[in-house]
């Protein structure tokens, strides 16, 4: 299974200064999609506007169509600052690559369903489509921003019907995971960072052909954004929106790259990202794939407790 071809053909859609999610909408109803699953809203603020989109597609066993004992639902998150920062920066830039992996996911299991491998279980995509994005001052390198308050954003793009998330984000603005690449967290629940899941391991080295690459993110990471100490990235901020597992797909570089900066897609890690993350969702809507370690997580709460108020302090 290959997913070049989806990478490369989202990335020709989103590399245009105007393009917009409605422009996102249309293109996947030319390759067949049904526009009822396919949802665009323009979002609005004193930062800016940006446009979210969200894309359903249902599995054979999936809550579409079994309410009593439905395949579990895999949500999709492309997590970013926008695809561009114009007129500062011409191009694409590197903080597309969550939307990008997001949106050549959808295509892929979306053309899968249509030769016949439909996913037991629902996969629900999300992401938010925007060419002109600020920037912020961000150290090692200069970071981009959100064009609207980023809970607004997550608030939409966390699915209450998703059973797992995947946060797709590009991570390469930190000297601290180096890899050309793309790595995986550990599971985030409820305010705890938990292992990291042997299953996904699996799938990523199946996947790549190498050993696992994990982003070591730290307490600091998972806060909110409301509080103001160092976080690697927004990648793990969705966990404050649900009580499903959160796992982190961090596209990688050895060298400290901007957000901002264009000239930086790296196609084969896009690729590379994309099949793992089709890769899980055929796994983990199968029941063959999990997140976390139920009894585990079990002991731990009747041991220690729910620590979620604490960590979620501060979130609008």
């Amino acid at each position: 299974m290959s997913t070049l071809k989806h990478v490369l053909e989202v990335i020709d859609l989103l590399d245009n200064s105007k393009v917009n999610g409605y422009d996102v909408k249309e293109w996947f109803i030319s390759k067949g999609f049904d526009d009822k699953f396919i949802d665009v809203k323009r979002i609005r603020d004193s930062r800016g506007q940006t446009d979210f989109i969200k894309i359903v597609i249902p599995g054979s066993r999936g809550k579409h169509v079994n309410q009593v004992n439905p395949a579990p639902t895999l949500g999709i998150i492309g997590r970013l600052g926008g695809i561009g920062a114009r007129p500062t920066v011409i191009g694409m830039v590197s903080d597309a690559d969550g939307a990008v992996v997001a949106l050549a996911s959808a295509y892929k299991i979306f053309e899968m369903s249509m030769r016949g491998d439909n996913l037991p279980g629902d996969v629900v995509i999300t992401t938010h489509i925007c060419p002109n994005a600020p920037l912020k001052h961000y150290e090692p390198v200069p970071m981009m921003d959100t064009p609207v308050d980023i809970f607004k954003l997550l608030k939409l793009e966390v699915d209450s019907r998703a059973d797992a998330i995947l946060s797709i984000d590009a991570t390469k603005a930190n000297w601290v995971i180096k890899h050309a690449g793309f790595a995986i967290t550990p599971t985030v629940k409820e305010g705890w960072i938990l292992k990291v899941s042997p299953d996904l391991i699996d799938i990523y080295v199946r996947v790549t052909g190498e050993p696992p690459v994990i982003v070591p993110i730290t307490m600091q990471d998972i806060l909110p954004f409301t509080t103001p100490v160092y976080h690697i990235n927004s990648m793990m901020q969705p966990w404050v929106y649900t009580k499903a597992p959160v796992v982190g797909v961090a596209i990688t570089a050895k060298m400290a790259i901007p957000g901002s900066a264009s000239g930086a897609t790296n196609i084969w890690a896009l690729e590379q990202a994309t099949r793992f993350v089709v890769e899980v969702a055929k796994d983990f809507t199968a029941g063959k794939a999990k997140f976390y370690d139920e009894d585990e997580w079990r002991k731990i709460i009747e041991i220690h407790g729910n620590i979620s108020n604490i960590m979620k302090r501060g979130v609008p």
